[in-house]
Formats: structure tokens, C-alpha cells, sequence
């Protein structure tokens, strides 16, 4: 069952562990059709750590015992962009050595074909991901990307809340005005920064000030991150 942004969310919050959370986000990506899902973490272009994975049967053995992840494209490219990617797009962009080519025939193999990823920016050079695949050779729908996303960055930030929290961290109280509020809100209902500034008869320039002025109060790297941010913290409704 598709629970929609707002009911994602609010099932996560409710979310006691991260095992809790991993099952949730795990059970929504199969209803979105894809049954490969992997969480890990980057610094420094290096492969830190996989905090959890659903792979096919001897996938995860063979990325290790083969050391793929120095030569895997799709690894390299997260450090260069903060969008989400389909992994087609990612190596169409740069020339293939002949160990890439033999690892992406393997991988497909293996069941692991027709990807995307979401890049997780942290501090400093710390890059977590979120890749989800299909078993076999689709084509990625590229109008759920945004919708997958969302919810990739809520699973990020509930983690982050159950692996540290809230009691010991240090709370920051966020103030947004009436009009950064109410441009939020539209961007949560999914109207682009043109379609915001017609409803409101405003310039495209207004509303991007506006969708600037919320990202940095909130500390978000972009506007669909700032939109879970502000309805976790109750700035927004669900």
C-alpha cells in the first residue's frame, strides 16, 4: 500500500529501532516495485561501512571478495552531485574501463539491474546512499524519483534521531516567517518554484529567495529536505 510522503513519515516517527525503520522503508520500496535496497556510508570516495542491505544470495560476498567498490561507478559518481541518479545516466557520462564493464555484467548476473541512487550529504566528506534496484532489466520511472527521495531522507533523518537521540542532542528552535511558510507548504504539495510564484503572483526570484531563506534556517542541502525537516519538527502539517 502506497502511503503516500505524509504517511511514510508518520510511520517512521513511530518507529522504536533501527531495525523498525529499516523494515518500513524496506516494505515501501518493494511496493514502488524494487526489491534491492542498500543504506551505506562514504567519506572520502571510500566505502565506510553498509548499514544494511537486501541483496540477491552471494551479491554482497562477491562486492567484497572483488573489491568493487574502488572501481564502482555509480560509488564514484555521489560525490559529485547532490541529485538522485539513475545508474544509466551515471555511466553514460564518463568512459568505462574494461574491470567496470565486467563488474556491471556481473551485477546484473547477480540480479542487480536498473538502479538508482540518492546521495546523503553529511559534514565534512561524509556521503550516505541510498540505491534501490530491480532484479531485472526495467526501466526506471523517473517521475517517482522525487517521491522515492523524500523518502529516502526521512529514513536518513529518523535514523540519525534513533541512532542519537533528541535528549542529547542540542534542539535548535527554527522560525520561518508567514510567507516562507505558506511557499513550504506549496513546495510539500509538489508545485514547482513557477507554479509557486503564479498562485502567489509573485516572481520565480521571490520564491526562490523564500525556498533559499528556509533551506539555510533549517540546515537543508535541498527543498525536498527541507520539507521533511520542517514536517518532523511540526513547522508544516502532514
Amino acid at each position: 500500500m502506497d502511503l503516500g510522503i505524509e504517511g511514510f513519515i508518520e510511520k517512521t516517527q513511530r518507529a522504536r529501532t533501527v531495525t523498525q525503520l529499516q523494515q518500513t522503508f524496506v516494505d515501501a520500496m518493494l511496493n514502488e516495485g524494487y526489491e534491492n535496497v542498500v543504506y551505506a556510508s562514504t567519506r572520502n570516495k571510500v566505502l565506510e561501512c553498509i548499514a544494511w542491505d537486501e541483496f540477491p544470495r552471494g551479491y554482497l560476498d562477491a562486492y567484497r571478495t572483488h573489491e568493487w567498490h574502488k572501481i564502482d561507478p555509480v560509488l564514484h559518481h555521489i560525490q559529485r552531485t547532490r541529485r538522485p541518479f539513475r545508474w544509466m545516466d551515471a555511466v553514460s557520462r564518463i568512459p568505462l574501463t574494461r574491470r567496470q564493464k565486467l563488474f556491471l555484467n556481473e551485477c546484473r548476473e547477480l540480479g542487480v539491474h536498473s538502479g538508482v541512487t540518492f546521495p546523503l550529504h553529511g559534514p565534512g566528506s561524509r556521503v550516505d546512499l541510498v540505491s534501490l534496484s530491480l532484479r531485472h532489466e526495467s526501466q526506471v520511472p523517473e517521475h517517482r524519483l522525487a517521491y522515492l527521495y523524500a523518502l529516502s531522507v526521512q529514513t536518513s533523518l529518523r535514523r540519525s534521531q534513533l541512532i542519537d537521540p533528541p535528549e542529547i542532542n542540542d534542539p535548535r528552535v527554527v522560525h520561518l516567517t508567514e510567507r516562507e511558510l505558506e511557499v513550504l507548504r506549496w513546495a510539500k504539495d509538489g508545485k514547482t518554484n513557477r507554479e509557486i510564484a503564479e498562485i502567489k503572483k509573485v516572481s520565480d526570484k521571490t520564491v526562490e529567495f523564500h525556498i533559499s531563506n528556509v533551506m539555510k534556517k533549517l540546515g537543508a542541502d535541498n527543498r525536498i529536505t527541507a520539507v521533511v525537516m520542517a514536517i518532523q519538527q511540526g513547522l508544516i502539517p502532514l
